[in-house]
């Protein structure tokens, strides 16, 4: 057919259309490939490597040393595997932290994944993270407990591949702590009395109660910490969930309003064409024929878009799923962008444009063919007379008139305006959210510059200091949070209402921090029930109130109200409170909260996710450039009539700029403000449904040095399609003018 020979021609006239479209197709495609592929391969790998390491079900300690028979015996009566673990924590000169096991043979083995375990004495292999970040290779020394070892490889194990030195942690630490094996001889010789924990897997599920209750009543369980409650395991799974759920959350977003967008575009040059459409309706051709045409040409930014970005992300799927590991050890998972996906990538949004060119073509050919022929058909506006009878300028009436009497057209200009801010603030948000936990954490602790958490029981009185028992305990559903009993005149813990601003009477009875009321959604004055992770034993206490504080998860009262529940003499104590450092006899301290350690893992947090969170910034600018080039570019071509006009009248080129463009400063405010205020919306929705998956309740913030080079960015990217597009301007002739009124 002869209409067909438009294809070429119509596609030469509009490339900058078409590159612009496609290229946004490809960008709102980018962030949904992104994080799907690093979801799934992070999750599959997890699976594969949890299974082939016998990652365990829980891991507990006990008052009372299990023998080996004993181990046997309740194996067999509870049908259970169990491995008695032995480690060793120790502190080094250079202030690293170093966890040293003798490698289990059975449950949690470590994985190789360079160089080979150790055979001699005096040599080591290491987490295979701290070796990547401290830049240290095969053959190298480490100190461990004062002692040289020869690195001869590096390892994951499947309960340390999210690696927190200690379970109340935020964030992983690769720079101050490692992991590392010994040969058994090695070990047995430097460590003689290493701490003990056993590892079980449950072959049958339904037997967990009872093996617990047995084991708490010959060996007293003094902790329980199963698999899904372990944070070092569970942040796999909850990670990739995460990116998966933010892909689709992507798919559905952004190339949902990229796809609108382009789809108005497509709708409005399809109106431009009424002419021509009404000519090929006068000459016979069916309607039927003309949707397919127009539809057929308005794919093809799906299509191209669709393909490039499929072609893309297949190729560089491992750099894509790379992205994501940032939070994780050094793993080795396999991405791959799955058929299914990549088909549907360059499906949803194709048949979303041939769906709005059908309808607007459909709708076009419902008018009679004589209006068509005159191009009358939607250029009628209730704006043509505005501010006809003011003293304003020209260029001012005409500038308020065009971004007034095109709706649409304003709206697309608008939403490109919007969709940079949004990303682009979004990303800086992030960052100062982050950062804004560091500086908030310690406010919401107490006044204490040092928290020193013990693993064993002190019966002495300190001096300078705040006596705390920590004990953990368990709801229902076995969600773990730690139960406190402090002294009611301590000064270094914070107890402050959050919603009187008052300090809280605890011998009055209980209260929650504000993140674990989010976590186990309890307001003021409910009742709490939970249970004893070693007797099982049930207690449901009222909450008196809720304690500001969104990065610990406890209730905490008097010594003497934790006592009645823990049975632990209130004079006893496993926690201290001071304003300064200090030292303890033996190896008796679990971990140490210091003013500076949620700064410290946040920093850490923000150097591992830079290069993602850059990555949104440039995707952001990306989509408002070729946004607004798409729109601004459509309202020189609807107004190249007037361009022609204002040129046979004299006017230079400076100030046909001014009028026809410079009415889009207009959209830029409102644009800038809500698409910032959607970003922070966006954030504060992300802080709130991932409060357990993070474990902390991260605070929205937006710097006013980050608000400015968002505004910064934004506005430079509005600006650079202005510039783009000035060139078409010059090119349009005074002749179009006269063309259009001979017509």
């Amino acid at each position: 057919m002869k209409l067909n020979k438009r294809y070429v021609r119509n596609i030469r006239s509009n490339l900058s259309f078409y590159i612009s479209a496609s290229v946004l197709t490809m960008v709102g495609l980018l962030l949904f490939y992104l994080f799907y592929v690093a979801g799934t391969g992070i999750g599959k790998y997890g699976d594969d490597f949890f299974s082939r390491n016998n990652r365990e079900d829980a891991s507990f300690t006990t008052m009372d040393e299990i023998s080996g028979e004993a181990l046997s015996e309740l194996e067999k009566k509870f049908d259970v595997q169990l491995e008695k673990e032995r480690y060793v924590n120790t502190e080094e000169a250079d202030g690293k932290h170093v966890r040293v096991f003798r490698a289990n043979k059975n449950i949690d083995l470590y994985e190789m994944i360079e160089g080979r375990a150790p055979e001699a004495d005096d040599e080591a292999v290491i987490s295979a993270g701290y070796a990547e970040n401290n830049d240290i290779h095969i053959g190298d020394k480490v100190t461990i407990s004062g002692r040289e070892y020869k690195v001869t490889g590096w390892f994951l194990r499947p309960d340390y591949l999210y690696m927190l030195e200690n379970l109340d942690d935020d964030y992983k630490n690769i720079t101050t702590f490692f992991l590392a094996v010994l040969t058994d001889d090695a070990f047995d010789k430097a460590f003689e009395q290493p701490s003990i924990s056993y590892k079980v897997i449950y072959n049958d599920t339904d037997n967990e109660k009872d093996f617990r209750l047995a084991v708490n009543k010959e060996y007293y369980t003094l902790s329980y910490l199963s698999a899904d409650e372990n944070t070092r395991i569970t942040f796999v799974h909850e990670q990739a969930d995460m990116f998966i759920l933010g892909a689709w959350v992507m798919l559905v977003m952004l190339p949902f309003i990229t796809v609108a967008l382009i789809s108005i575009i497509i709708g409005r040059k399809i109106r431009s064409e009424q002419k021509i459409i009404g000519t090929l309706s006068a000459q016979g051709y069916k309607r039927s024929t003309l949707m397919l045409h127009y539809s057929l040409l308005a794919v093809i930014p799906g299509i191209a878009g669709g393909v490039l970005m499929t072609i893309a992300a297949m190729l560089l799927s491992d750099k894509f799923g790379r992205l994501g590991l940032a939070d994780y050890e050094p793993m080795q998972p396999e991405f791959k962008l799955p058929i299914l996906i990549a088909a549907a990538g360059i499906i949803i949004p194709t048949v979303i444009y041939f769906i709005a060119a059908c309808l607007k073509v459909n709708k076009l050919l419902k008018h009679d063919t004589v209006e068509l022929l005159s191009g009358s058909v939607g250029t009628q506006s209730k704006t043509h007379r505005m501010l006809a009878d003011t003293k304003l300028k020209v260029r001012k009436k005409f500038a308020v008139r065009s971004v007034l009497g095109n709706p649409g057209r304003s709206f697309v200009v608008f939403l490109g305006v919007f969709l940079g801010a949004m990303i682009v603030s979004f990303s800086y948000i992030f960052i100062d959210s982050v950062r804004a936990v560091g500086s908030q954490a310690m406010d919401e602790f107490g006044t204490f510059k040092y928290e020193y958490i013990l693993n064993t029981i002190q019966d002495d009185t300190p001096e300078n200091a705040d006596p705390v028992m920590v004990v953990a305990y368990e709801n229902t559903n076995g969600k773990r949070f730690s139960l406190m009993g402090v002294d009611k005149d301590c000064e270094r813990w914070n107890l402050t209402d959050s919603d009187t601003g008052s300090k809280c009477d605890i011998e009055d009875g209980w209260y929650m921090s504000s993140l674990c009321a989010k976590i186990f959604d309890v307001k003021a004055g409910d009742e709490f029930t939970f249970r004893s992770i070693s007797s099982l034993e049930e207690y449901t206490v009222t909450i008196k109130g809720i304690i500001k504080n969104g990065y610990q998860n406890y209730i905490v009262s008097t010594r003497e109200n934790a006592s009645k529940i823990t049975d632990i003499d209130p004079s006893l104590y496993n926690c201290l409170l001071t304003d300064e450092s200090r030292s303890f006899d033996g190896d008796i301290v679990q971990e140490i909260i210091t003013s500076d350690t949620f700064e410290n893992q946040m920093e850490t947090m923000l150097d591992e996710m830079s290069g993602l969170v850059y990555a949104l910034i440039i995707i952001g600018a990306i989509i408002c450039i070729a946004a607004l080039y798409v729109s601004i570019n459509m309202l020189v071509s609807e107004n190249a009539n007037n361009i022609s006009m204002l040129k046979v009248l004299g006017y230079d080129r400076r100030k046909i700029d001014k009028m026809v463009l410079n009415g889009n400063h207009l959209l830029l405010i409102p644009g800038l403000i809500l698409g910032m205020l959607t970003g922070f919306g966006a954030m504060a929705w992300y802080c709130d449904a991932f409060v357990e998956t993070e474990g902390l309740m991260i605070p929205v913030a937006f710097s006013l040095p980050h608000i400015l080079l968002t505004i910064c960015i934004v506005t430079a990217c509005y600006f650079v399609s202005l510039f783009l597009v000035r060139r078409k301007i010059e090119k349009v002739d005074m002749i179009e003018s006269l063309k259009d009124n001979r017509d």
